[in-house]
């Protein structure tokens, strides 16, 4: 698969790839720095969901809006990361590091993976690990060129709302979906129009299924002109999109997702099953 590396294949290439740990508890901000410093892939730096793949929180935009540009390239060129770079992404169940991921594709970079089966894959299969920090290289110099057909705002989703031949996909579990239950926000729901692919779908035992289970889980969409991801906070569609991605380039991310179309008290939501 083009978006995802194994972990045999990441063995097989560790001296030329930046691996970046971003492992990241929802309900802990702490999680993934405290469990870098304690173990990590030999070699991997860790990147932080909200301090870098993530802008501050206002009235609008989500809770996990994009950040300011100039502040993200400065991280990886800390890193020593060009745009020739070999990127590998991990965490402990590829939500966050799909957003690395989409993050990196946004900028323009080609060669970003996924670890398919995330960090406990990696332990599984015995990988190296350590809790040195890796030292970093000489800073570099990143020309980034934004790819805008990868990123929707709000105007874009209502315009999609009304689009027969775009599809808003909600990647949050079908509970959620449904607003049976809804820990984060105060309007339980999902987008008008959104179809239901509950990200941990594309999923088996932790590593992402076979070709044809997610041609099959994908099919519904073939004949749409563009898909429209969301979730929350923009983490879980990213998964979405880059299981998709690997199949169509059609696909997007509504990176406010719902807790930005929830701040306008005006925006409908719906409960039912649009499937």
């Amino acid at each position: 698969m083009k978006n995802f590396i194994s972990v045999n294949q990441l063995k097989e290439n560790l001296k030329d790839v930046v691996i970046l740990d971003v492992r990241f508890d929802l309900h802990n901000s702490e999680y993934g720095q405290k469990k870098y410093n304690e173990e990590h892939i030999d070699g991997s730096f860790f990147i932080d969901l909200d301090r870098d793949l993530a802008g501050d929180k206002k009235e609008h935009g989500g809770s996990r809006p994009l950040p300011e540009m100039d502040r993200f390239i400065q991280k990886i060129e800390r890193l020593g990361i060009t745009k020739e770079s070999s990127i590998v992404v991990y965490d402990e169940e590829m939500v966050t590091a799909a957003r690395a991921f989409w993050m990196f594709k946004y900028i323009g970079h080609e060669d970003v993976k996924i670890l398919d089966g995330g960090y406990p894959e990696w332990i599984k299969e015995n990988g190296n690990v350590t809790s040195d920090i890796t030292p970093f290289p000489t800073i570099s110099t990143y020309d980034f060129e934004i790819q805008n057909n990868l990123y929707v705002d709000i105007d874009e989703v209502k315009e999609a709302i009304i689009d027969k031949e775009i599809s808003l996909v909600e990647c949050r579990s079908y509970e959620r979906y449904l607003g049976q239950n809804e820990p984060f926000y105060s309007k339980p729901g999902h987008l008008p129009t959104a179809l239901s692919i509950d990200s941990k779908s594309l999923l088996k035992d932790g590593k992402i299924k076979s070709v044809d289970e997610l041609n099959e889980i994908f099919r519904r969409l073939d004949s749409l002109k563009n898909i429209v991801f969301s979730c929350g906070s923009g983490v879980n569609a990213s998964l979405d999109y880059a299981v998709y991605s690997e199949f169509f380039s059609n696909g997007k991310v509504y990176i406010g997702s719902y807790s930005d179309w929830t701040s306008y008290p005006e925006n409908s939501i719906e409960t039912k099953d649009e499937n």
